[in-house]
């Protein structure tokens, strides 16, 4: 029996005028984010392996030949900096170095410094990720990190789960890998959920070539113009206030959720009943004329009145919160990036431009859309941004229909199959995703892996997301509550400084834990449990049902 009990269901849509944003004939090229200095750390590989050769060339060698030549190909254009790890010790899972912290420095001192590296130890690959985060100052900043390794971690720690939460905590973090080895190719692609998890790029190199090639693709990642993240959820706090709208109807949501102003009338349920799909909503009024922003661009002599809106999908309602727009010059600067000239936040906002070549882009949630615009002399600019796009709202319950506690589960979306990479990982859309929010995404079709509970109540989902409307799903989770117990009579008290295995009847961890009375989350089927007290094993068999609360009194005998 395999250690998590997944389910393949299906999504439901709901009927409802929704959000976002993405014309599929714009173009794919980005904006700048703020025109601050890229942030770039190396973290390089000096564990013992990099001594092997390929081409009878040593892996240290062609490492420090690709560390340099970043330092040399972008002296002066980036903050550049540099951790190291396994140098300086035989064994030891704490043997990492900032050997230079990020900040533009001449090629010639980087490059001595890391011309004196020699492996020595071991792999922390996911301490020295930490480690590269801080030296960026990932949560004040966005950040870098590169990391260059030929295997994996040794020092029984998660770089892929590491990866994820340095992610979630960075102001604007992204970890691009390559994977260095000619023999291993297999075993290395495990290092490709650091970059999934990361929002970065991987690669996989089994020469120098190929190394400085993955290289600079993720250098060059790190430096191009790129879209401001803006958040799609709404507030904590404005969470409580949005679960009770689907109940029933409400006023339009606050700023900050710029949903229908009504609310769904039908509820699918993933993997329960089927869903039934409302009649369309009537036709949204006409929009009302656009007002001049605060801190729009002042008006000046020769200057062109620009007016910006966007609607949902066509010939759908004018957008009235939640919409940011970045303006930028239609061109690219001598570093390659482009020149932001205003940001608005008001919806509906007018700007003053003088004549010229713009690029402007709409974010809206997870999703945006940049037209190219050009402003004439004396011909007011009037642009509607077409979003065609969707929201979704996730939900989960268990089999008897209760409603699972939001801080019980969490929702990973991903892309769906067509868009997953060389080793079949599909591109991350939102992570931990909390119920009862509503994402605001591209139409189309993503994969939903919702887990409930620390151990294996996994269920995963195909949803569609349509445009102009919310799709509601509702996930049904088979698990129960299981508290463990240790004592030496039945009834009796728990002992504490209990180690607890929860296995499957294979014999596969499914969960590990300590403590008197420890509590998770199971997916229905059977399992073992062994509990270690004082130095002795004892052992006890049992089985989850659906919905079933239990308490698995392990007695020492």
């Amino acid at each position: 029996m395999p250690i998590t009990l997944l389910q393949r269901i299906s999504a439901l849509a709901i009927v409802l005028t929704a959000v976002l944003i993405f014309d599929r004939a714009a173009s794919p090229a980005r904006a700048q984010n703020t025109g601050e200095t890229p942030n770039v750390v190396m973290i390089m590989d000096a564990s013992r392996s990099m001594w092997g050769q390929i081409n009878k060339v040593n892996k240290i060698v062609s490492a420090r030949n690709a560390v340099n030549a970043v330092a040399k190909r972008h002296e002066g254009k980036i903050d550049l900096g540099l951790v190291v790890y396994g140098h300086r010790e035989a064994t030891g899972c704490k043997d990492i170095q900032i050997v230079f912290s990020p900040e533009r420095r001449k090629a010639s001192t980087f490059s001595k410094k890391v011309n004196t590296i020699k492996p020595k130890g071991s792999t922390p690959i996911a301490a020295s990720l930490i480690k590269a985060a801080e030296a960026a100052k990932y949560r004040e900043k966005p950040a870098n990190l590169v990391l260059i390794a030929d295997g994996l971690d040794n020092c029984k720690a998660d770089p892929c789960a590491t990866a994820s939460e340095l992610k979630r905590q960075g102001k604007d973090l992204t970890i691009h890998t390559i994977a260095f080895d000619a023999k291993a190719k297999a075993k290395l692609g495990k290092l490709s959920c650091i970059a999934e998890n990361g929002g970065g790029t991987f690669s996989l190199a089994s020469n120098e070539a190929e190394l400085k090639a993955g290289v600079k693709r993720a250098v060059e990642a790190a430096m191009a113009p790129k879209m401001p993240k803006i958040a799609a959820a709404p507030k904590p706090q404005l969470q409580a206030r949005q679960n009770r709208q689907v109940q029933q109807p409400a006023p339009a949501p606050p700023p900050q959720q710029a949903m229908p102003k009504s609310d769904p009338l039908t509820t699918g349920t993933v993997g329960g009943t089927a869903a039934r799909e409302t009649a369309s909503p009537p036709a949204p009024p006409a929009p009302e004329p656009v007002k001049q922003p605060k801190g729009a661009l002042s008006q000046s002599r020769g200057s062109v009145p620009v007016t910006l809106a966007a609607r949902t999908v066509e010939g759908g309602a004018i957008i009235k919160s939640g919409i940011v727009w970045w303006i930028y010059k239609n061109g690219k600067n001598k570093d390659g990036k482009y020149q932001l000239v205003e940001s608005l936040r008001d919806p509906t906002p007018t700007a003053a431009l003088p004549p010229g070549s713009y690029r402007v882009a709409a974010t809206y949630g997870k999703v945006n859309l940049i037209k190219d615009i050009n402003v004439q002399q004396g011909a007011a600019v009037r642009e509607t941004f077409v979003l065609n796009a969707g929201g979704l709202r996730l939900g989960a319950s268990t089999a008897s229909g209760e409603t699972i506690p939001p801080n019980s589960v969490r929702y990973d979306v991903f892309a769906d199959e067509t868009e997953s990479d060389q080793h079949g990982n599909r591109k991350v859309i939102v992570r931990d995703a909390k119920p009862g929010v509503v994402l605001r995404l591209n139409a189309g079709a993503y994969h939903v892996v919702s887990t409930y509970g620390d151990a294996n109540a996994i269920v995963r989902a195909d949803v569609t997301v349509e445009p102009g409307r919310l799709t509601d799903a509702v996930v049904n989770h088979s698990a129960a509550k299981v508290t463990l117990k240790l004592v030496n009579q039945p009834g009796g008290e728990a002992l504490a400084n209990t180690q607890w295995n929860i296995l499957t009847p294979g014999g596969d961890v499914v969960k590990e834990s300590a403590g008197a009375l420890p509590t998770h989350i199971l997916a229905a089927g059977n399992y073992s449990v062994l509990a270690k007290h004082q130095g002795k094993n004892y052992t006890r068999e049992f089985a989850i049902e659906p919905g079933e609360v239990k308490q698995i009194e392990v007695v020492i005998q």
